[in-house]
């Protein structure tokens, strides 16, 4: 079996099918049988079986054994051929036809295809007039040879790189005649390229030397066109006033009858807990509503593509507050939503990109949605980032906004986290939070390593606005990040440290 792997292994790097040996009889000798190794005679055709067994009492011809070899891996393309002819008393010759099946190889089965002649190259999800001539050029050239699957490779590569926006694939395909392939490059977009992209997920685990653990998986399960995510908080208080856990479900489609229109509906029922520094700051301000130990939230909301890189999304915010002093009272939170996003994505190659986002939302509370509470929340922020190999790069962001009325404490802005005004705690800095926020932040890497510096202000209108800073330094990816901070201009010299996953 050692000496069959060979020799089909010989075969395959010199794309021939017969291997001739020192001692072998010359042709012109007279072949006393024909026989066939590996697999029963009867998985060939009528036609093929006859060939083979008129081989005897015949003169030997090499060329007409390969041949015979050929037409073999032809009728049956998960098998690989090598021919054997042994020398027999009386000047006489043996042929024997020795059969593998490609699979029992791993190393035969990457290979199947180098044997084939390629009958046709195509291009799919994509119009061929979209790549360049002198890629088309390349890609026809492999038209009437056998198929290498290294430069196949390279073609791909080649195809990615002139087309950030789409993933490629190589696919096989059997051609018209016997022998013979089809090359099909399939290209595919990316999520960058959809109308309109999923929600981006929430899922974290992060620490902060100040304020804690907090926990948040998103475990999504759809397809292409239609999602439905599971969340779970666990101790989440890392972006909102409040601390919760809980659960959410959300549900996506971004193809009601075209792919520039979608349809979210998410619910969330989250069990809320409060520290002492916010619970003093409320007691001290009436104006602020007061705390709630339970949140339901139902949010449907309905998203149009107005282009590849604008959309706007209307809907509404339903939730039911449970007092936390007077169980089992409760109030209503609804709101109007809206919302304008633009994103875009500029691919200099396949390592060096620039990303730009910006985008204003709006939440008003509105009397006929039964909402005890009356505010209107406006938040508009930008966001730039670029990357070179991935390793490299600088990321700009920006984000103010306002609160007229009386919001929700969820609705309420905040500082000082593992992402804003990094080195603050935010419960000393605006413990219930404020009706008004600005932030800034610039960020660079070098393979990791990070060096930054914040700046921003919480306040509530008609208080003290002061504008604070930090800076610091760590190891960030797009994943995982390392940060020490360092609060600017505060009353001790504190020093932050904060650690965790994004993903």
């Amino acid at each position: 079996m050692r000496t069959l792997t060979l020799l089909l292994v010989c075969i395959l790097a010199a794309s021939s099918s017969a291997v001739a040996q020192d001692n072998e009889p010359l042709d012109g000798v007279r072949v006393e049988s024909a026989e066939i190794s590996g697999i029963p005679s009867d998985q060939l055709s009528p036609g093929l079986r006859r060939d083979i067994d008129e081989l005897a009492g015949r003169a030997l011809a090499r060329p007409d054994v390969t041949q015979l070899a050929r037409r073999i891996e032809e009728e049956r393309p998960e098998v690989v051929v090598a021919v054997r002819i042994v020398a027999r008393p009386g000047d006489e010759a043996r042929v024997i036809f020795l059969v593998a099946r490609i699979s029992d190889d791993a190393g035969l089965g990457s290979n199947i295809n180098a044997r084939y002649t390629v009958e046709s190259v195509e291009i799919e999800g994509l119009p061929e007039q979209e790549i360049s001539a002198a890629l088309r050029d390349r890609l026809q050239a492999l038209v009437g040879g056998r198929l290498d699957p290294a430069e196949a490779d390279q073609l791909v590569e080649a195809l990615k790189a002139e087309r950030p926006g789409y993933d490629v694939a190589r696919r096989i395909e059997r051609g018209t005649r016997r022998g013979r392939i089809r090359v099909v490059f399939k290209f595919s977009e990316t999520e960058e390229l959809r109308w309109i992209p999923f929600a981006r997920s929430r899922s974290k685990f992060v620490y902060h030397s100040d304020e804690g653990w907090s926990g948040l998986h998103d475990i999504p399960i759809g397809h292409r066109d239609h999602r439905v995510t599971f969340g779970y908080a666990a101790d989440d208080n890392d972006t909102l006033v409040e601390e919760y856990s809980g659960v959410r479900l959300r549900f996506e489609t971004r193809h009601i009858g075209t792919e520039r229109v979608g349809l979210s509906l998410e619910a969330s029922w989250l069990n809320n807990t409060w520290r002492e520094p916010t619970l003093l700051a409320l007691a001290a301000n009436p104006e602020i509503p007061e705390p709630y130990r339970q949140r339901l939230t139902v949010e449907p909301a309905l998203t149009v593509a107005l282009t590849r890189h604008l959309r706007a999304s209307g809907g509404v915010s339903l939730s039911s507050l449970e007092s936390l002093h007077r169980s089992p009272d409760s109030q209503m939170a609804s709101a109007v939503t809206g919302s304008l996003v633009y994103r875009q994505r500029w691919d200099r190659d396949r390592r060096t990109h620039q990303d730009v986002e910006a985008g204003y939302e709006v939440r008003s509370a509105a009397d006929g949605l039964g909402s005890d509470l009356s505010y209107t929340r406006h938040l508009g922020r930008a966001r730039y980032q670029f990357e070179s190999r991935r390793d490299t790069g600088v990321i700009a962001e920006v984000f103010a906004g306002g609160i007229s009325g009386e919001a929700p404490l969820f609705e309420r802005f905040t500082l000082g986290d593992s992402a804003t005004l990094r080195g603050w705690n935010k419960f000393a800095l605006a413990p219930a939070g404020g009706n008004r926020v600005f932030h800034q932040s610039i960020e660079g890497r070098f393979y990791g390593a990070a060096l930054f510096l914040d700046a921003g202000s919480v306040w509530d209108d008609g208080g003290r606005r002061e504008l604070r800073a930090s800076t610091g330094f760590g190891y960030h990816s797009d994943n995982v990040f390392l940060t020490v901070a360092f609060p600017l201009d505060a009353p001790r010299n504190d020093v932050a440290f904060m650690m965790g996953v994004r993903f």
